[in-house]
């Protein structure tokens, strides 16, 4: 019986280790008690035989129990007791909070995976700030417009009231809007533009449908001390001319649109508004967008407009360059 015991704690155990805690030598102490405790019983059959073998059964099934419970509760104690190889994680407080808002691109789409996306990089690579110091949120969306953003992803910014309330805005938005048929360029950068009005005077007189918060309702509060950088689009190299020059003609409209009616809106003392540039240096740039890799070409209205990784990586450097000229 006892070679047999120490048979399966052997079995259990296998190799000691090299240091082993107070609490599971007192653990093992208590095991070893508890198997000193336990007697088997002979009794007597009716044909006079002893029963050694039927409660040897039954004190090797008590054991199996004690040791179960007994080991169960060591390991615990073991797992706690021994030093963690992790480095500690240290909560560091906030002092800025970057959000990415728009469609798909600013989603990531494109990218691969979605996180080397530009906003992703922007936020890896501490343009904004420090890792350390900065909440990082992306509410933009594949297949979003002017008008999700405007209406929606707009108000999620203002009433979600986080302790650290953003300090930097990226926006990409307005290219779904034509590209889904809308043709009035001037139109979509002008909700584009009104989206931010919003985000700098929700509550004020200058908008006059605000924001207001479902449960007090009351106006949201709008961002201060913000920095918001608002983009165009990369250039389309499409291979059917006509369609290339329609889509050449669209984007550099948005890009005018946007530049001139940002610029008639006033910014409140201590923000800052300002476009990001990445048509005008990406034309003629090669594999900057989907549509020159393989299956990013299916037919004249069958194509990728999404950004590669190195086409996410270009949008990254000019926010960065932009961001850098502000300071």
């Amino acid at each position: 019986m006892e070679r047999w015991i120490v048979f399966r704690v052997t079995r259990v155990y296998g190799t000691p280790p090299t240091h082993i805690p107070q609490a599971f030598i007192t653990h093992s102490s208590r095991l070893a008690h508890d198997i000193a405790q336990a007697r088997p019983v002979v009794s007597e059959s009716q044909e006079g035989t002893p029963d050694l073998v039927v409660h040897s059964i039954a004190l090797i099934g008590g054991l199996e129990a004690v040791m179960s419970r007994t080991f169960a509760a060591a390991v615990a104690l073991l797992a706690v007791s021994i030093p963690s190889m992790a480095h500690a994680q240290i909560n560091f407080e906030k002092s800025g909070y970057y959000v990415a808002m728009g469609d798909s691109v600013a989603a990531g789409e494109g990218a691969m995976p979605v996180t080397n996306g530009y906003a992703y990089q922007l936020y890896e690579q501490g343009t904004f700030g420090q890792k350390q110091q900065m909440d990082f949120a992306n509410l933009a969306v594949r297949g979003g417009r002017s008008w999700e953003f405007r209406d929606q992803q707009v108000s999620q910014i203002l009433c979600a009231e986080p302790a650290q309330r953003p300090t930097v805005v990226t926006i990409t938005v307005g290219a779904n809007d034509f590209l889904r048929g809308d043709n009035n360029i001037a139109g979509i950068a002008l909700r584009v533009v009104e989206g931010i009005k919003i985000l700098l005077y929700n509550g004020t007189p200058a908008v006059s449908s605000p924001v207001i918060d479902p449960v007090s309702n009351l106006p949201c509060r709008p961002l201060t001390n913000v920095t918001i950088l608002v983009s165009n689009y990369l250039s389309i190299p499409h291979p059917i001319p006509a369609i290339n020059t329609q889509l050449d003609m669209a984007l550099r409209g948005f890009d005018q649109a946007l530049r001139f009616i940002l610029g008639q809106l006033p910014v409140p003392a201590g923000s800052r508004v300002a476009v990001v540039d990445v048509f005008h240096p990406s034309v003629d740039q090669n594999g900057l967008l989907l549509i020159e890799k393989r299956n990013g070409f299916n037919g004249p209205f069958d194509f990728e407009v999404h950004p590669t990784n190195a086409g996410h990586s270009f949008i990254a450097r000019q926010f960065a360059a932009v961001w850098e000229g502000l300071q």
